[in-house]
């Protein structure tokens, strides 16, 4: 597949994001479970300095959140966390922190903490990357993007190089599949990754096997 190497150079810049202002609620805590999280990140380890987080409506947004994190500040402290959960049980900007982080908060005998967040870059210093879902192939697409620095927005796939982009379709499961949920015909595409801080990363070459794992040339 001939790629259009200009384009992949000129989406290597960033864009700033604009500060958005601080959301007040409140803070529970629960134990850790980033595989058993609704977001899917099986055999993913959070990133240094970074515990997790479930988050409840409308918040949860269907799992949009999914990878974004969190500077969150309480009475005793403030912790970074990646939304790995949703929590439908929580009330409107309710956190349900992994009990690590509440400890940097709050006194967990307390059990709930008031607290003010934000979305905030992760600070991951390595590439994002990308995962095929079970099933995957050149008849059926499902992808995940992992390790991103910022809220993944969009997710598109090219079948010539570039010069045409087709969009999917972001699931509740933290996935993005095709909306007629079909494949795109071939066995290797380029997938364009779109984030919150107006950055897009270009993956080349990406493997349409199921369980593939494809790392990008860069972070957003």
């Amino acid at each position: 597949m001939r790629i259009n190497t200009a384009l992949v150079a000129g989406l290597a810049g960033l864009v700033s994001l604009a500060q958005a202002a601080l959301i007040r609620g409140d803070a529970t805590f629960t134990g850790s479970n980033v595989n058993g999280g609704t977001c899917s990140f099986v055999n993913y380890t959070l990133p240094a300095g970074v515990s997790g987080v479930g988050i409840g409506p409308p918040n949860w947004a269907n799992g949009t959140k999914c990878g974004a994190c969190l500077q969150v500040n309480g009475p005793r402290g403030s912790v970074k966390v990646m939304i790995t959960d949703s929590c439908p049980s929580c009330a409107p900007n309710r956190l349900n922190l992994y009990e690590d982080a509440f400890r940097q908060i709050a006194d967990p005998s307390d059990g709930i903490a008031s607290v003010e967040f934000d979305i905030v870059s992760c600070g991951i210093g390595s590439q994002l990357w990308v995962r095929n879902k079970v099933g995957t192939s050149r008849w059926f697409f499902s992808m995940q993007v992992m390790n991103a620095n910022y809220p993944v927005t969009a997710l598109h796939v090219s079948t010539d190089g570039g010069n045409r982009w087709e969009a999917t379709v972001r699931r509740d499961y933290n996935f993005f599949e095709r909306e007629a949920s079909g494949g795109f015909g071939q066995d290797r595409v380029l997938v364009r990754v779109s984030c919150s801080n107006g950055r897009q990363v270009i993956l080349p070459d990406v493997s349409m096997s199921e369980y593939s794992e494809s790392r990008a040339p860069a972070n957003c």
